[in-house]
C-alpha cells in the first residue's frame, strides 16, 4: 500500500489554521438559515471589515442621493420652469428671491441644471468607490477562506481523504469558495445600497403624500411591495434545489477530470478515450440541465415583480388622478416609486443568490467542520528522547465503514519494537501489514488496545512532534513541482545546501542530479514527472537521511523497479535502516536480508515472529511465499 499525501507542500510557508471556533463546532443543522452561515463566515469576514465599513458608507450616499435627492429635486425646483410655481417648495422660492431677485428664475434654472449633473457625479464617485471597495471586500474574504479550507485539509487524518475523491475537494476549495465570495460581494453591494434605498424612497413618498393629501395613491401603490414577497419565496425554493444538485455534479466532474488527467496510461493503453469522454459528456449534461431549470425559475423573479409593481402603480396613478394630483408631484412620486420598486428586485435577487450559493456553503462547511479524528491532547507529553522502543499492546483496528460482521483490519497485535531493530512484515495482500505500519505514525488509532512510544500512548503525544522522530519512505513517493533541492529538504526545511547534498550522497541521488540541466535546481515536474521511478525512489530516501530520524516506516520501496535501480536503492537502504529502529513492509524477499526479526501477518493477526532463517524452518506461510518468490 502506497502512503496517502498530504495535500500540498511542506516547501511552502504554513497556511494559517482555521480559527478554532470553526474547527472546534459539530457541524451545525442547515436548517438553521442564515444565522448559521453567518457564524461560519464571520472569522473570514474579519479582515474585510474595513473594506465593507467603507463600502457601507459610500453605498448610504449612492442609495440617499438616489432615493431622495432626484425625486426631491424633481418635485421641490422643477414645476417652478414650467409656470407652475405654486407647486414648488416655499422654501426654495423664497431663497431663490433672496439670492437672484425677483427675476430668479433664470438664474435657478442654470443652477438646477448644473445641479443634477452634480447630483449624478456625486452619485457615480460614490457608486464607483462602493463597487471597488465591496470587491476588495470579497477578495480578501475568499483568501481568507481558502487560507482556512487548505489549512484544515492539511490537519485531516487519512480517513478523511479515503471518504472523498481528490478533484472533489479541489473543487471545493477553488470553484465553491469563489461561489461565496460573489455572494458576500453582491451582499456587501446591495444589501447595504438596496434597502436604504428603499427606505429613502418611501420616505420620500410618504412625505409627498401627506404634503400633497396623496396618501391614497401611495397606499394603493405600497401594497405591491409585500405581494413581490410571494414570488420571491417560490423561486429560492426552486433555486436551492437546484443548487445544491449542481454543486454536487460539479464536484463529481471535478473528480473525474482529475482522475482521468492523471491516469493517461491507463486509459490510452486499454483505449477507454469513448468511455472516458460519454461520461464527460454525460456529467456535463446533467449539470446544463440543473443549471438551465435554475436560471429558469431565476429569469421569472424580475419580470413578476415588474408586473406586480406596474399593476399596484397604475392603480394608484388611477386614483391619484381622480384626485386632483398635479404634474411635479406625479413625477416625482412616479421616480420614488420606481426607486422604490427597483430594491424590492434587487433584494429578491440577493434572496436567490443566497440560496443559489448554499450548496457550496455546505461543501465547504463539510471540510471546515469535518471531526478531528486524531485530536491532539489538550496537555501532550514530552515525546521521549533517544531511541525508545514501540510496543503493540492488544491493538485491533478496523476501518471507517468497515462492517461489524466483517473481519478487523488488526487484530489484538502484541509486539515490542526494541532500538534499532530491524523488523519486516511479510504476508499475503490485505494480511494487515500497512495497517500495523500506519498506527506507528499515528495515521490512524487503534480500536481496541494502544500503541506507545517510550511508554507512552500514542494519543498523549502532540502528533507534529511525533512525527518529528518518524521517517517514512513509501512505496510511491510523491515528488512535488519544485526543485530537486527543494523535494529533499522536506526531509528538514532548514537544512543548508551542503546537509542536501550530503544527503544526495547517500542516497546514491548526488551523481544524476549534477548532470541535470540546472543542477538541484532543477524543477522535477508534477509528481516528479521528468524522473524514473528508481530516480523518485532515491531522493525520497534522501529524504529520510535528511531528516535523520530514529524511526524509519518502509513501505516496500523497490517492487517496482528494474534490476539496476533495485541494487542501487537497495545499498541506500542498507545504509538508512542503520542504527535506527527499521518497520518494512516487505513484497520482495531480497528486501528481508535486511532484516534481523520478521513479522507473518495472516488475516489481520501476527502469527509468526522471529528470524529469517528461523521463520523459514517452521512457519508454513512465510515457507510457502519463499518457495513461490523463488519459483518466479
Amino acid at each position: 500500500m502506497a502512503f496517502a499525501p498530504g495535500v500540498g507542500s511542506p516547501r511552502f510557508a504554513r497556511a494559517r489554521r482555521p480559527p478554532a471556533n470553526v474547527v472546534a463546532r459539530r457541524r451545525p443543522d442547515v436548517s438553521s438559515g442564515q444565522r448559521q452561515w453567518f457564524r461560519l463566515l464571520k472569522p473570514f469576514l474579519r479582515p474585510a471589515l474595513w473594506p465593507m465599513v467603507g463600502g457601507f458608507v459610500t453605498g448610504l450616499f449612492y442609495a440617499a442621493l438616489s432615493g431622495a435627492g432626484m425625486p426631491v429635486m424633481m418635485k421641490t425646483v422643477m414645476p417652478i420652469f414650467f409656470g407652475e410655481e405654486q407647486d414648488a417648495s416655499p422654501y426654495v422660492v423664497s431663497t431663490a428671491k433672496l439670492l437672484f431677485g425677483d427675476d430668479y428664475v433664470g438664474k435657478l434654472l442654470l443652477v438646477a441644471c448644473l445641479g443634477m449633473p452634480l447630483i449624478m457625479l456625486l452619485r457615480g464617485v460614490c457608486a464607483v468607490f462602493n463597487r471597488y471597495l465591496v470587491n476588495l471586500a470579497g477578495f480578501l474574504f475568499l483568501d481568507e477562506l481558502r487560507r482556512a479550507v487548505f489549512a484544515r485539509l492539511q490537519d485531516l487524518p487519512l480517513a478523511f481523504y479515503q471518504r472523498h475523491k481528490t478533484g472533489d475537494l479541489a473543487s471545493r476549495l477553488v470553484n465553491d469558495a469563489a461561489q461565496l465570495r460573489l455572494l458576500v460581494t453582491s451582499l456587501s453591494t446591495d444589501l447595504v445600497t438596496q434597502p436604504c434605498l428603499l427606505v429613502f424612497a418611501v420616505g420620500c413618498i410618504i412625505y409627498l403624500s401627506i404634503t400633497n393629501q396623496s396618501a391614497l395613491f401611495t397606499l394603493i401603490a405600497l401594497t405591491s411591495v409585500p405581494i413581490c414577497v410571494i414570488p420571491i419565496q417560490t423561486v429560492t425554493r426552486r433555486v436551492l434545489r437546484r443548487s445544491r444538485a449542481v454543486a454536487h455534479q460539479s464536484g463529481e466532474l471535478a473528480a473525474e477530470i482529475t482522475e482521468s488527467i492523471q491516469s493517461p496510461l491507463e486509459i490510452q493503453a486499454y483505449n477507454l478515450q469513448a468511455p472516458q469522454r460519454e461520461r464527460f459528456a454525460e456529467r456535463l449534461r446533467s449539470i446544463l440541465r440543473l443549471s438551465m431549470k435554475a436560471v429558469k425559475y431565476s429569469s421569472f423573479l424580475s419580470p413578476t415583480i415588474e408586473f406586480v409593481a406596474a399593476t399596484g402603480f397604475m392603480v394608484g396613478l388611477y386614483f391619484g388622478v381622480q384626485k386632483g394630483i398635479d404634474i411635479g408631484t406625479f413625477s416625482a412620486l412616479g421616480l420614488a416609486l420606481y426607486m422604490a420598486y427597483e430594491p424590492v428586485k434587487r433584494i429578491g435577487a440577493i434572496q436567490t443568490a443566497i440560496k443559489s450559493t448554499q450548496g457550496s456553503y455546505e461543501r465547504l462547511e463539510e471540510i471546515l467542520t469535518a471531526e478531528d479524528t486524531l485530536p491532539n491532547p489538550a496537555a501532550p507529553r514530552t515525546v521521549p528522547p533517544g531511541h525508545p522502543e514501540i510496543a503493540f499492546e492488544n491493538v485491533s483496528f478496523r476501518y471507517d465503514g468497515q462492517a461489524e460482521e466483517a473481519m478487523p483490519a488488526l487484530r489484538e497485535a502484541n509486539v515490542v519494537l526494541r532500538p534499532g531493530d530491524t523488523v519486516a512484515l511479510v504476508g499475503p495482500s490485505g494480511a494487515g501489514k500497512s495497517t500495523f505500519s500506519l498506527l506507528i505514525p499515528r495515521f490512524f488509532d487503534p480500536t481496541q488496545g494502544r500503541v506507545t512510544y517510550g511508554g507512552i500512548d500514542l494519543r498523549e503525544l502532540d502528533k507534529a512532534a511525533l512525527r518529528d522522530r518518524i521517517a517514512i519512505v513509501p512505496q510511491s513517493p510523491v515528488l512535488f513541482n519544485a526543485s530537486v533541492a527543494d523535494n529533499i529538504r522536506m526531509g528538514r526545511p532548514d537544512a543548508p545546501d551542503e546537509a542536501v547534498q550530503e544527503a544526495a550522497r547517500k542516497a546514491f541521488v548526488h551523481d544524476f542530479v549534477v548532470s541535470l540541466p540546472d543542477g538541484y535546481n532543477t524543477l522535477v515536474g508534477e509528481r516528479g514527472a521528468s524522473l524514473s521511478g528508481g530516480q523518485r525512489q532515491r531522493v525520497a530516501i534522501a529524504r529520510a537521511f535528511l531528516k535523520d530520524a530514529p524511526v524509519l516506516v518502509l513501505d516496500e520501496a523497490t517492487s517496482a523497479l528494474d534490476a539496476e535501480s533495485e541494487a542501487m536503492v537497495q545499498e541506500a537502504l542498507r545504509k538508512l535502516v542503520e542504527g535506527r529502529t527499521t518497520v518494512m513492509i516487505a513484497h520482495r524477499f531480497s528486501s528481508i536480508s535486511m532484516a534481523r526479526r520478521v513479522l507473518v501477518f495472516d488475516q489481520g493477526r501476527i502469527t509468526g515472529d522471529g528470524s529469517p532463517d528461523h521463520l523459514a524452518r517452521t512457519h508454513p506461510i512465510y515457507q510457502r511465499m519463499h518457495q513461490l518468490q523463488q519459483l518466479a
